[in-house]
């Protein structure tokens, strides 16, 4: 009995230490830095993939004094070829804006939750000259 007893032990440990790394894999949450303070417009995203449902983008703007907006757009596009306007700042009447947070200013973190199906998005942000400069990302959603 003491054999057995220690066995069911040992399992039961391996499963509470499995657990905490397990929810973590299932996690939905995508991290998207917004500047740097070396770099005002970049925009990095971590994962860049998901797989399809309700996904949460944890938006933080590092950039030192600039203010930023994060903008989901459904497309086949790679991230950095979406149609421009007169004024080189993505025509937001040529695509398909799935949800967007506004006016994230320097310091500021907030969290945008949207329910994606499979496919492909561009994220980026849309203020005058900050797509030009580099602020976009290319993000799967996977099946």
């Amino acid at each position: 009995m003491r054999v057995k007893n220690h066995r069911v032990l040992i399992v039961s440990i391996f499963c509470l230490l499995l657990l905490p790394l397990l929810a973590a894999c299932g996690s939905k949450a995508v991290s998207v830095e917004e500047g740097t303070a070396e770099q005002t417009y970049v925009m990095n995203v971590d994962p860049s993939s998901k797989n399809a449902g309700e996904i949460t983008f944890d938006i933080k703007n590092d950039a030192a004094s600039e203010t930023h907006e994060f903008v989901i757009v459904n497309t086949d596009l790679n991230a950095d070829s979406l149609p421009l306007d007169s004024e080189g700042n993505v025509d937001e009447d040529q695509i398909e804006v799935v949800d967007e947070a506004e006016d994230i200013a320097p310091g500021e973190s907030k969290s945008l939750t949207v329910d994606l199906p499979a496919g492909h998005y561009a994220l980026i942000c849309n203020l005058p000259d900050h797509y030009g400069q580099g602020m976009h990302a290319d993000f799967t959603v996977n099946p």
